[in-house]
């Protein structure tokens, strides 16, 4: 089953603040044109850890490139269960983020951005089996850090 986009490619995509799990705002805006990003955003339906789990072998490679990894999770228990990894969790209680970002057919969503927050690649997915491997998100931030010196 293929899933419509809600954002097109190559446009930069709606940036926004949203707290961590310590309540504290985190705001994207205020990080552009300092790294790449992952943007994972997760419906309440999911159990990310274990993807999680193996996506953060990857993040020693992105620190080169730079890049990071930004987890948006529906809520505060969802936040706490993905203690110790390390990736930035974010909490999006009112689905505001997730409704920008994912057709309501979408359970999940990766995005490739830019550190200006450019679009490059993006999957939406229906279940936790269907998300990219690590390689693949890697491989995509490599890309943009090659196009991208900073």
């Amino acid at each position: 089953m293929s899933i419509e986009p809600v954002l097109a490619p190559h446009k930069v995509v709606p940036l926004f603040t949203l707290p961590d799990k310590h309540g504290q705002p985190q705001n994207l805006a205020r990080q552009r044109g300092r790294e790449h990003w992952a943007l994972l955003i997760l419906g309440p339906d999911l159990d990310p850890r274990p993807y999680l789990e193996r996506l953060a072998g990857e993040i020693g490679a992105w620190r080169g490139m730079p890049a990071r990894g930004i987890v948006v999770v529906p809520d505060a228990e969802q936040a706490g269960a993905l203690s110790g990894l390390p990736f930035s969790v974010l909490i999006d209680a009112d689905e505001r983020v997730r409704r920008r970002f994912l057709p309501p057919e979408a359970r999940a969503g990766v995005f490739v951005l830019d550190r200006y927050g450019t679009l490059y690649h993006q999957w939406l997915v229906g279940n936790a089996a269907e998300l990219p491997a690590p390689g693949e998100i890697s491989a995509w931030l490599d890309a943009i850090s090659m196009q991208c010196s900073v």
